[in-house]
């Protein structure tokens, strides 16, 4: 239904800006291909000049026509429709819309099918894993790198955001390290990052429930779809891609309404576990369980830090319907703590000290 919208906008602002000569629209009812008429008082006349289909790989592409379309590296070779004029077919029109939706169906894929998770605890499962998630990562990049043209800036709101990074090699365990990628959520005000949560959920599911805030301690201005912050517990610069804003400048993502829940420590080297609308256990945290949220504090938390804005801030996003458990472990000592059936309304933050 969007192909035949976006298509036939092509064909009515033609139509009425040439008034000699105009394409019509039309599904074959046999086939289900999309056909391209000349026009004759508003009805296809004659036999289609061009059929659009969806090829085996899902991506939409043009029947019977010499024309190259690489939805990451090159834009359609017109060199073929040099003698057409703009009154007689709107072709360039019709390829860049193919392109723009085939880049849509590879960022799609891309989003909907994140690595295999691989809970094995033996080393050549973990390298495996590390280059499932690399290869996506890359992926990521190469979609990013395809695009020409970028705005020169973003309108202020919410938008998702993908973390991009390099994941240094842990030599002394063999742990080979690669390219690595995150999912988050930010907030925009005067084209520059102000607010910026990462998504903690462990199977990279892009919609998610819990995320963690980042402490910025430096963000810079949004220039061609990314931007760059320091965070205040390391010495760090990353980099935030507004990837959907290259399918759609005007994309942005519905204010979360966060509440937000903070853990103060005099010592770092903890693993926080978070469940949605269940409770946990001390026995499921020492026993190392898989849970959907889970995150890491490698330092001191001191609560001279405020309680939103904190080195460990869980921000969980408004629902109806919505408590969250939360389970600590101090990897050193294995000291547990929990707290169940957390319920904090939009906006405001509760805390927890954790006396060691």
């Amino acid at each position: 239904m969007r192909l035949i919208i976006l298509l036939t906008v092509f064909c009515f602002s033609s139509a009425i800006l040439n008034a000699q000569s105009s394409v019509v629209y039309k599904r074959n009812p046999a086939t289900g291909i999309l056909e391209v008429y000349q026009s004759q008082g508003g009805l296809p006349t004659g036999s289609p000049i061009y059929k659009i289909k969806k090829n085996v790989y899902g991506y939409l592409e043009v029947e019977n026509v010499d024309v190259s379309t690489d939805p990451f590296t090159r834009k359609p070779d017109y060199t073929s429709y040099n003698n057409f004029k703009p009154y007689q077919l709107p072709a360039k029109e019709i390829f860049e819309t193919l392109e723009t939706l085939n880049k849509r169906t590879e960022y799609d894929k891309l989003v909907s099918n994140p690595p295999a998770q691989n809970s094995n605890p033996v080393l050549t499962k973990l390298n495996e894993s590390l280059d499932s998630r690399t290869k996506t990562a890359s992926s990521f990049l190469k979609f990013y790198s395809s695009v020409i043209e970028f705005p020169k800036s973003l309108k202020d709101g919410w938008y998702n955001v993908i973390k991009i990074f390099e994941l240094p090699p842990v030599e002394k365990i063999g742990i080979k390290g690669g390219t690595d990628f995150q999912y988050g959520i930010c907030l925009v005000k005067n084209n520059k990052v102000i607010e910026y949560y990462e998504n903690i959920n462990i199977l990279d599911n892009k919609g998610s429930f819990v995320y963690k805030k980042v402490s910025l301690a430096l963000s810079s201005n949004i220039t061609n779809l990314k931007a760059t912050y320091k965070p205040n517990d390391f010495d760090v610069y990353e980099t935030l891609y507004f990837l959907d804003n290259i399918i759609d400048i005007n994309a942005q993502a519905e204010n979360p309404n966060f509440s937000f829940y903070s853990v103060f420590t005099p010592t770092g080297n903890l693993v926080v576990y978070v469940l949605r609308n269940t409770t946990i256990t001390a026995d499921q945290v020492r026993a190392g369980e898989i849970f959907p949220y889970l995150t890491l504090l490698g330092v001191p938390n001191p609560s001279t830090y405020s309680c939103n804005a904190s080195l460990m801030t869980l921000a969980f996003k408004k629902s109806d319907e919505n408590s969250f458990s939360i389970g600590i472990m101090n990897l050193t000592s294995k000291a547990v703590w929990l707290e169940n059936q957390v319920q904090i309304s939009s906006g405001s933050c509760k805390s927890i000290l954790l006396n060691q």
